[in-house]
């Protein structure tokens, strides 16, 4: 009987889905956000999954320097250095054309301070999830890479993507 009734169900639906695929839609265009669509925006990860990843910046970007990015990471808790040892929990770097570190046992670099042209290690010790970047015009690699409080990486990374700095924003 629930057979019957799913399949009944179930044809009632693919006539009623016809029927509207006939039907010309409206769209109100004023009422747009965003042109990525929704299963471009949604990021499943199976239970137990780490990752880090980039929110609002993809692969073949260009901006205008200095620009927003905002970053995330799943399977981990973000916690400021200064917390100390907590177990599951750590903070993000941004590698910036630097490939991943070969070391697994080292902590990830510091810049020299105030070296704008090569800046390679962004570290994000107070726990932020997003942060201004000031890159020079050009082409730029970047990639997350979450670490503990001693800067040691977890290896729990970003795919690295690729930007252009097209000019500074006035």
């Amino acid at each position: 009987m629930l057979t019957i009734t799913t399949l009944f169900l179930s044809t009632a639906h693919a006539a009623a889905v016809t029927k509207d695929k006939d039907a010309k839609p409206s769209v109100d265009t004023d009422s747009i956000i965003s042109t990525v669509s929704a299963s471009e925006r949604t990021r499943p990860f199976p239970v137990g999954e780490k990752t880090a990843y980039f929110v609002n910046i993809k692969d073949g970007d260009q901006v205008k320097t200095p620009f927003r990015v905002a970053f995330a990471v799943t399977g981990m808790g973000v916690a400021p250095v200064a917390a100390g040892s907590i177990p599951g929990t750590g903070h993000h770097h941004i590698l910036i054309d630097m490939p991943m570190p070969a070391d697994i046992k080292a902590p990830i670099p510091f810049d020299k301070p105030n070296e704008y042209a090569h800046q390679h290690y962004k570290h994000f010790g107070s726990g932020e999830t997003e942060a201004l970047l000031d890159l020079p015009p050009g082409k730029h690699t970047l990639r997350l890479l979450f670490a503990d409080f001693k800067h040691v990486p977890y290896y729990i990374s970003s795919k690295e993507i690729n930007i252009v700095v097209v000019e500074k924003a006035k």
